[in-house]
């Protein structure tokens, strides 16, 4: 009797302790406007993310800089972003990024923009040149500028958010803009504007991320991957059903279908069956040494080149 009633106890408190157990916290991922992030809004439209029983919170930024503050500060618990926004939020105390997907590499997508009366890169010289500081468009304009021999002490930086940098533009405030999608599509369609160099012409040396903290890597792997299979059952949902897949990409970035499409044209969206290229077989490590050899070369960086602490596979294993 004593021992069945003892049993009796100990189900019973198992049984209370598996019920008061709370769910996990919704996964908070931080999202600014490109065409290769957008899968993961898809993936939430579809409910893929419920599919996997993952609870999930997007937050949209205007700009990659707003999402990295918000990365810092712990008000997302995932980035999706540049090797810049990376390395910038690594420096600060406390902060441990680690990657555990790549997107896309830009094909075209980040460009380099002007006024038409200046028709190659070494016109810039002297001239105003609107970025936005602490983003990509640090990389992709050093880029752009190196490509006539050519550096950041050759022209006069006026640091812009996205998309007062395209109104500048416009209104003839600088004489060229560093952009993409979807704010580079108004400046575009400008008969007065010119695209003076693109990611085309240093194919997979820009990359975007997704990267979390590694508190999240350690407690929450299983969720990684989940995010991970959504992130890939969007992408094979656009190809079976484009025209509703780019439909409702296009309007949360603000563009037509059309539009939408053409800048997801810059861009190689990378499949489920690539990130080994990345995260195993040394592709991501070699472009993480580049950046910062990038970064070191302007002192936007302090710390030491990211290692293999710096990204995980447990989301594609």
């Amino acid at each position: 009797m004593r021992r069945l009633y003892l049993c009796i106890i100990v189900i019973s408190s198992l049984f209370l302790s598996s019920c008061s157990k709370s769910p996990a916290a919704p996964l908070r991922i931080g999202i600014n406007a490109w065409p290769g992030y957008e899968y993961l809004t898809l993936a939430e439209q579809l409910g893929y993310y419920k599919d996997e029983g993952l609870a999930v919170k997007l937050t949209p930024f205007q700009t990659l800089a707003d999402g990295r503050r918000a990365f810092e500060k712990g008000n997302i618990d995932i980035m999706a972003g540049t090797l810049m926004e990376f390395y910038t939020a690594r420096e600060k105390n406390g902060i441990d990024p680690v990657v555990f997907l790549v997107a896309d590499f830009s094909n075209g997508g980040d460009m380099l923009l002007a006024h038409k009366s200046i028709t190659q890169i070494s016109d810039l010289k002297g001239k105003k040149l609107g970025l936005e500081a602490g983003s990509v468009d640090v990389l992709t304009a050093a880029n752009a500028l190196a490509s006539a021999q050519m550096n950041f002490d050759d022209v006069t930086l006026v640091s812009l958010p996205q998309p007062h940098n395209i109104k500048a533009l416009l209104e003839g405030e600088i004489d060229a803009a560093q952009t993409y999608p979807p704010f580079a599509t108004a400046a575009l369609a400008n008969p007065n504007i010119v695209r003076l160099f693109d990611t085309s012409q240093t194919p997979g040396n820009i990359i975007d991320l997704i990267f979390t903290r590694r508190s999240v890597v350690t407690d929450r792997p299983a969720d990684l991957a989940k995010v991970a299979r959504a992130f890939e059952r969007a992408i094979q949902y656009q190809e079976t059903e484009p025209q509703d897949a780019i439909a409702r990409m296009a309007k949360r970035e603000g563009l037509t279908p059309a539009e939408f499409t053409d800048a997801l044209s810059g861009l190689k969206i990378i499949k489920q069956n690539e990130q080994a290229h990345y995260l195993q077989q040394g592709k991501l490590q070699e472009l993480l040494n580049a950046t910062h050899s990038a970064l070191m070369s302007i002192d936007l960086v302090q710390k030491e080149v990211c290692g293999k602490e710096c990204f995980t596979d447990v989301a594609i294993q």
